[in-house]
């Protein structure tokens, strides 16, 4: 069960779990997003926390930690409609993968019922694949983040965005889309 969690009473336990899971090199286990990101917790059968992720949202802070990345700074970011970046997602090693999974999708259910037109993130290249079968897309080049030590271990972070809203303002939708056919043009000579 994922659920919202107050960041101050629970800072601690956030850092535990971040300090834990990034071993290849987190730079600061709580940043200065920390202070305005909603936080979110997943809880085992016993009530322990067992994963922690955060989101925030583009009408409550002045840059997103996406767009504060110094080699990201050619990212083109929709004009339009809340944009809320999901970061820090992290389960205990002594889990698979599913509880990953189970924060990905609480803050994608999340975002939808926040009207959000968009979310971002970063994945790296092994998650990547997972991201796009969830309606996520590629929308800028790899880089090396600066709050993990992505030069030093040679991984780079991959932004991915999912549009809830197309560009326009059209919502976006899944499945199959009718084929539209333009009609020819008859050259003459």
């Amino acid at each position: 069960m994922v659920q919202k969690i107050p960041f101050h009473e629970n800072r601690s336990i956030i850092a535990q779990i971040r300090r834990e899971v990034y071993t290849t090199g987190l730079l600061h286990e709580i940043d200065e997003f920390d202070e305005f990101a909603h936080h979110f917790a997943l809880f085992n059968a016993a009530g322990d926390i067992t994963g922690v992720v955060r989101m925030l949202r583009s009408d409550e802070v002045p840059r997103l930690e996406l767009q504060s990345e110094s080699d990201a700074q050619d990212l083109v970011f929709p004009q339009s409609g809340l944009i809320m970046e999901v970061s820090r997602g992290c389960a205990r090693k002594s889990l698979t993968g599913m509880p990953l999974m189970q924060l990905a999708v609480a803050m994608q259910d999340y975002a939808k019922k926040q009207k959000a037109a968009h979310v971002v993130t970063k994945s790296g290249k092994r998650l990547l694949p997972l991201y796009q079968t969830m309606g996520f897309r590629v929308f800028g080049k790899p880089f090396y983040s600066d709050w993990f030590d992505d030069r030093k271990t040679g991984l780079m972070s991959i932004p991915i965005i999912y549009d809830f809203v197309k560009p326009g303002g059209l919502p976006a939708v899944a499945g199959p889309q009718p084929q539209q056919h333009e009609e020819e043009e008859v050259l003459v000579w």
